[in-house]
C-alpha cells in the first residue's frame, strides 16, 4: 500500500504543481500550460494501478527512485523556456550536448542491464564499456541524424529497457537468458507467456528509473540544440551531422560483422552457466556471440565424401560386432515378423527431483515409475535443455543428432533446414508403419506443423482435435493423450508409430490452480515452498497416469513397445543444486541439471533381451538407435556408427559428456581440456557425421518453411486454436 501511495502522490503532485506554475506566469493564455510536463505524471500513474493489482513488488526506495526521476522530469520541462534563454547565452551549446549523450548511453545501459543482473557490479569492465559502445553508437546514430535533437534517441533507450525486462521475465520463468534462437520462435514464446505472472520487481524499477533518466537527459539535450544557421552554413552542418549519424550506424554493424567475439573478444556463452556468462559478459556481448554461432561451423579438414566413408567404415564395424550378435539376430527375426506398435512419449517436464538429496523433504520421486520392474532398458537421460526448449530434446530424440554440435541458443525445428533430415517417423514409413505426432496445444508451436510433415508423419493431432478432453490447471492431461493412443492402436489394425509431446506440467507452477485432492506438500528444510509443491504434485499425477497407460498396455492383445521420457528438468533446481552441491568439477556439477529419465517397455519377451536388468544411462541423441536395437528394428547406417561411437562418447549433451570411465567433462572442444584423446577423436568422429546427416556440403542450411505452404500442403498439419503453448 505504501508503494501505490507514493506512485499515487507523485502522479498527482506532479499536475498540481504544473498548475500553479502557469498560474504564476504572466500570460494566461491556455497555451502557458506545460502540457508536454504531464507525459512524466503517466508513468507513477501508470505503475500505482500495476501495485494496486498486484503486480509490482518493489522495495520502497526503487519506488522513490523512479518518482524522483519523473518529478525531475516534469521540473525540467517546465523549465524549459529558461533553458533555451540560457541558450542563446552559450557561445557553443552543441558542445555540452555530446557529454550528455554518452551520458545517455550510460543510462541506456543501465536500463539494460539492471532488471535481470543482480551481479552487475561484477559484470567485467571491458565488456560493460563494449556494451555501453554498442548502445551509445545507437543513440548517437538518432541524435545526429534527426541534426542534433535528442527525442528520437528515445527509441534506442526504449528498446534496451524492454530488452532487459523481457531477460527479466525469460529468467524467472526458465532460468536461462534471452538467446538468438528465442527470436525464431516468438509465436511460441507469445503462447508460452498466457501461462505466467507478470510482477515487476525492485530491479525492474530500477532499470525503468535510468531509462526515465536516459529520457531527461535527453529532453536538456533537445532543449540545447545549436541554433539555426544562414544559408551555406547550415547546409554544411546538416551535411556533417548525417555523416556522423550515417558513422556511427557502420562502425558498430562493421564491428559486429567482421570480429568474431568468441574467439577474438573472448565473449562466451557457457551452456552450463549461461546466467553467469550473461552476468559477468553482459546481454549484447553474449547476444552477438551466441548469434555468430548460428550457423554450424564446419568441423576441420570436413568433406561430405569423407564423412560418408566414415558413416560407412563405422556401420560395417557395427555389423561385425554388434550386429551379429546372437540377441540382435532374435530380435530382428521378431521384428520382422511381428511390426509391433511403437509409442513414445515425451513428457513434458518429468524429471526425478529426489537426486536434489531428497529435496531435504523426504521426497522419492516418481514411485510407479521408479518401481516398473519389468523394462526392457531404463537409466538416466541426458537431455540438451533445461527450464525450457523443449523441442531441442524432442529433435535429439527423433533424429540422433545432438546439440552439442550447434551453437548455444540454436532451436534446429525453427532455424534449420531439416527437410532430408533422417528421422524416427521416415525410417518406420518406410517400413510400412503409419506415423502419428500429438501435442494437446497449438501446432505452430516450434514450427512442429512444418516439421513433422518433412519427418514423414501422416497425420498431427494438435489442441483442435483435444477439445473437451480433461484438463489440470487449463492443461490437457497425460491421461486425455493416452486415452488417444489407446483409441488409435484399438480402431487400426496396422503397425504404428506414435510420439507424444504432453503439456500438462509445464510451467508456470505457481498457478495455484491443483484442486485440493491432487496437492502434495513438501516443506524443504521445513519451509514450505507453492511453486516445488505444485510441480511434484503434477509429477505425482504424471506418474499416476503412466500406471494407467502401462495397464492399459498389458491388458493389449497386439505387442506395443513404449518409450517414456521427460524432455527438461523445470526451471529452479539450480539453486538447490548450487546451495546442496559444492567442491564439483564444473562438468559434475552441471550434469545434475541437464538429465531427465527414461524408460523402455514392452507388453511382450522382446526376443534377445532380458528384463528389468541394470539401469543403462543413456543422452537423448543416443535413445532411438537403441529402442531400434533393442527391439528389432532395422539401424540405419547413421544409427550404426552411433551405435559404435557411443562406446568411446557413452554419453553427450550441449553441456557435457561423460567418457567410459565415468568421468564427466564439458562437452565443447576437448572437453575443458580434461578429456583423454580417444574421446577427444570420438567426439570429432560424431561431430563429422552429424554435420554430413544434417547439411551435407553445407549449401542449404536454414529453413525455408512457410506457414501457408505446409497448410496447404496437408491440412492435417494445420495449426488448431486452442489455449497455452509449450
Amino acid at each position: 500500500m505504501l508503494i501505490s501511495l507514493l506512485f499515487a502522490a507523485t502522479a498527482l503532485g506532479i499536475p498540481i504543481a504544473l498548475s500553479v506554475y502557469a498560474r504564476t506566469q504572466a500570460r494566461t493564455e491556455a497555451s502557458s500550460f506545460p502540457w508536454a510536463s504531464l507525459g512524466f505524471a503517466l508513468v507513477p500513474a501508470l505503475l500505482c494501478v500495476l501495485s494496486l493489482l498486484g503486480f509490482v513488488d518493489t522495495h520502497p526506495a526503487a519506488a522513490l527512485f523512479v518518482c524522483l526521476v519523473c518529478a525531475s522530469g516534469a521540473v525540467l520541462r517546465m523549465s524549459r523556456g529558461h533553458l533555451e534563454r540560457l541558450r542563446e547565452r552559450l557561445v557553443r551549446p552543441g558542445l555540452i550536448q555530446i557529454p550528455l549523450v554518452l551520458l545517455v548511453g550510460v543510462c541506456a545501459t543501465l536500463s539494460l542491464e539492471l532488471p535481470s543482473n543482480p551481479a552487475i557490479l561484477d559484470m567485467y569492465p571491458l565488456c560493460f564499456v563494449l556494451e555501453w559502445w554498442l548502445l551509445t553508437s545507437g543513440v548517437l546514430a538518432l541524435f545526429f541524424l534527426s541534426q542534433r535533437r535528442g527525442m528520437p534517441a528515445s527509441i534506442v533507450v526504449a528498446i534496451a529497457f524492454l530488452g532487459g525486462l523481457a531477460q527479466y521475465f525469460v529468467i524467472a520463468f526458465k532460468a536461462q537468458p534471452i538467446q538468438p534462437g528465442d527470436l525464431s520462435a516468438l509465436s511460441t514464446a507469445a503462447a508460452v507467456g498466457a501461462g505466467y505472472q507478470y510482477v515487476l520487481s525492485t530491479t525492474c524499477l530500477v532499470g525503468l528509473g535510468f531509462a526515465l533518466m536516459a529520457l531527461v537527459l535527453l529532453n536538456l539535450v533537445g532543449t540545447l540544440r545549436p541554433r539555426h544557421l544562414a544559408g551555406s552554413a547550415q547546409r554544411g552542418r546538416v551535411a556533417l551531422n548525417l555523416a556522423l549519424g550515417l558513422a556511427c550506424v557502420v562502425a558498430p554493424v562493421a564491428h559486429v560483422t567482421f570480429i568474431d567475439y568468441y574467439n577474438t573478444l573472448y565473449v562466451r556463452v557457457y551452456t552450463w552457466r549461461p546466467l553467469d556468462s550473461y552476468a559477468h559478459q553482459g546481454f549484447l556481448p553474449c547476444f552477438i556471440s551466441s548469434a555468430q554461432t548460428i550457423a554450424p561451423k564446419r568441423p576441420a579438414g570436413y568433406s561430405l565424401e569423407s564423412a560418408k566413408q566414415l558413416i560407412a567404415e563405422r556401420a560395417a564395424e557395427y555389423n561385425e560386432t554388434q550386429g551379429g550378435s546372437e540377441a540382435r539376430t532374435a530380435a530382428v527375426a521378431q521384428f520382422d515378423e511381428e511390426k509391433p506398435c511403437v509409442i513414445a512419449v515425451m513428457n513434458e517436464t518429468f524429471a526425478d527431483l529426489s537426486i536434489y538429496q531428497n529435496m531435504h523433504a523426504s521426497y522419492e520421486g516418481p514411485s510407479f515409475f521408479k518401481s516398473l520392474s519389468d523394462t526392457l532398458a531404463r537409466g538416466r537421460l541426458f537431455v540438451s535443455a533445461y527450464g525450457g526448449g523443449t523441442a531441442n530434446s524432442e529433435f535429439e530424440f527423433l533424429t540422433g543428432n545432438s546439440m552439442a554440435f550447434l551453437g548455444p541458443g540454436v532451436y534446429p525445428y525453427t532455424i534449420y533446414d531439416l527437410t532430408r533430415t533422417e528421422n524416427l517417423a521416415a525410417q518406420f514409413k518406410q517400413l510400412g508403419y503409419k506415423t502419428l505426432a500429438m501435442h494437446p496445444n497449438h501446432a505452430s508451436n516450434w514450427n512442429r506443423e512444418n516439421v513433422y510433415r518433412h519427418f514423414g508423419f501422416d497425420s498431427f493431432l494438435s489442441i483442435g482435435d483435444f477439445q473437451g478432453a480433461e484438463t489440470l490447471r487449463g492443461m490437457v492431461t497425460d491421461r486425455a493423450t493416452y486415452d488417444r493412443i489407446l483409441q488409435e492402436l484399438e480402431n487400426d489394425p496396422s503397425p504404428q508409430f506414435i510420439f507424444d509431446v504432453t503439456m500438462q506440467n509445464h510451467s508456470g507452477y505457481d498457478t495455484g490452480m491443483l484442486p485440493a485432492d491432487k496437492r502434495l506438500s513438501y516443506p524443504i528444510d521445513g519451509v514450505a515452498d507453492p511453486e516445488v509443491d505444485e510441480f511434484l504434485s503434477l509429477i505425482h499425477q504424471s506418474d499416476e497416469d503412466l500406471r494407467y497407460l502401462i495397464s492399459r498396455l498389458r491388458a493389449m492383445k497386439r505387442k506395443v513397445i513404449l518409450v517414456f521420457f521427460g524432455d527438461h528438468q523445470p526451471f529452479f533446481p539450480d539453486r538447490y543444486n548450487d546451495a546442496w552441491f559444492s567442491g564439483e568439477s564444473v562438468a559434475e556439477h552441471a550434469q545434475r541439471l541437464w538429465q531427465t529419465d527414461y524408460i523402455i517397455w514392452a507388453n511382450y519377451e522382446v526376443a534377445g533381451s532380458e528384463v528389468g536388468g541394470e539401469p543403462e544411462d543413456l543422452s537423448t541423441n543416443y535413445l532411438s538407435s537403441h529402442m531400434m536395437e533393442i527391439i528389432g528394428a532395422p539401424l540405419s547406417d547413421y544409427q550404426r556408427a552411433h551405435r559404435v561411437l557411443r562406446h568411446q562418447l557413452p554419453l553427450i549433451n550441449s553441456t557435457v559428456l561423460a567418457d567410459p570411465t565415468g568421468r564427466w567433462h564439458l562437452s565443447q572442444g576437448d572437453g575443458g581440456g580434461t578429456l583423454p584423446q580417444a574421446q577427444v577423436d570420438a567426439r570429432r568422429e560424431l561431430a563429422v557425421i552429424q554435420f554430413a546427416e544434417l547439411f551435407g556440403d553445407g549449401s542449404s542450411i536454414f529453413t525455408k518453411d512457410l506457414q501457408s505452404a505446409a497448410n496447404e500442403t496437408n491440412p492435417n498439419l494445420a495449426p488448431k486454436t486452442g489455449q497455452r503453448a509449450q
